[in-house]
């Protein structure tokens, strides 16, 4: 059912385009609802060659060839998957507007989209790589993110390689993802492709690109809001819901003497940055300095939430103030934040606690 699904948006690029960042959705439910689900592994010996620091994990959605975490001298952690769409042919600025509206930027032009990319090899074939920060002010998770795509159309496909992390993590690693990119050889990739394909079904096509599929993992993702898979909780009497947006699956707000304090709920694959970048990512935005490893242990303290250990940080600023729990759940970084002025932070302070203690995940989501 997913593959038809995914051949008939193939054939449409402005329809594949509009319902690309909702295709993880799509791939949860229909595996949920019994459809075969084909995983190809390619040899990373063979087909590109990965960085010392580069560690390949378990796919965190169905449209992913692969997924890497990448882990700085610091701890702080990076994604990168990579992304066969094979029978798709994009403009520039129809990609970059895909991962700008991601970081919650603007759309721009084409020959705006052509003077921000730059030419690079993707191994034999010529590409073309776009670097993407959100702002700090941005609302949700991704407030001081970063992505780094590359793509190219190629004989054997469009393929797209994304680097997610927090920006000073991806200011390190960008030289690394350069030079994977360079060693990267298409050809092997979709060779290793179709005979995975062809040893799971001796019928199947020997060209993946004229298939129309693409190669599917173990779903995973941030979960929908309007799902049955977001954990249940207490809501604190004084809070009133302020409903789900694109990257916040519930939010909540809180009134009363120091001003008015936003909770949300939201969720990011694998590691999501890791515990310190976000932490200072959260640090400068109530305009404080970055804290060093050395002092995580002093600024968070342990907190269970549904039989799982996560990590509390309160960052009182001058006037603005964050609270927030980072909480790892079945392959998914979960963040449980509240914000405003620095009083009111601390005013609903034991509720949040409360709130984030009353959590119970579904174990049956996936």
């Amino acid at each position: 059912m997913i593959h038809k699904k995914l051949k008939v948006l193939m054939k449409n690029r402005k329809a594949w385009l509009t319902a690309f960042c909702s295709m993880f959705a799509l791939c949860i439910s229909s595996c949920k609802q019994g459809s075969q689900v084909e995983i190809y592994t390619v040899s990373k010996n063979e087909a590109y060659k990965l960085p010392a620091n580069w560690k390949q994990t378990q796919n965190t959605s169905a449209m992913r060839l692969a997924t890497f975490e990448v882990t700085g001298k610091n701890e702080e952690t990076a994604e990168v998957a990579i992304l066969p769409m094979p029978d798709l042919k994009v403009e520039d600025h129809e990609i970059v507007n895909l991962w700008r509206s991601q970081l919650k930027l603007s759309p721009i032009s084409k020959e705006e989209a052509n003077e921000s990319s730059e030419l690079i090899k993707i191994g034999q074939f010529d590409g073309r790589i776009f670097d993407l920060t959100a702002p700090e002010e941005t609302p949700g998770e991704m407030a001081g993110m970063r992505i780094i795509t590359a793509f190219v159309n190629s004989p054997v496909g469009t393929w797209f390689f994304k680097m997610t992390g927090a920006d000073q993590h991806l200011e390190t690693e960008r030289p690394a993802f350069t030079t994977f990119l360079g060693s990267v050889d298409l050809n092997k990739m979709q060779q290793e492709i179709t005979a995975a394909r062809q040893a799971a079904d001796p019928h199947a096509g020997v060209n993946m690109a004229n298939k129309g599929t693409m190669p599917t993992g173990p779903a995973g993702g941030p979960k929908s809001s309007s799902s049955n898979n977001l954990p249940k909780w207490q809501i604190p009497a004084g809070w009133t819901s302020s409903g789900p947006s694109s990257m916040i699956l519930a939010s909540f707000k809180a009134s009363g003497e120091g001003g008015e304090a936003k909770i949300t709920v939201s969720s990011l694959g694998g590691a999501a940055g890791g515990l310190l970048p976000n932490i200072n990512r959260w640090r400068r935005q109530v305009g404080l300095g970055p804290a060093d490893q050395s002092e995580l242990e002093s600024i968070t303290s342990a907190i269970t939430s549904s039989g799982v250990e996560g990590k509390l940080v309160s960052i009182p600023g001058a006037t603005q103030g964050i609270d927030a729990v980072i909480l790892p759940h079945n392959g998914q970084t979960w963040f449980f934040k509240v914000m405003g002025p620095a009083v009111a932070v601390q005013r609903e302070s034991e509720n949040f606690k409360t709130f984030v203690q009353s959590i119970q995940f579904n174990e049956n989501a996936r």
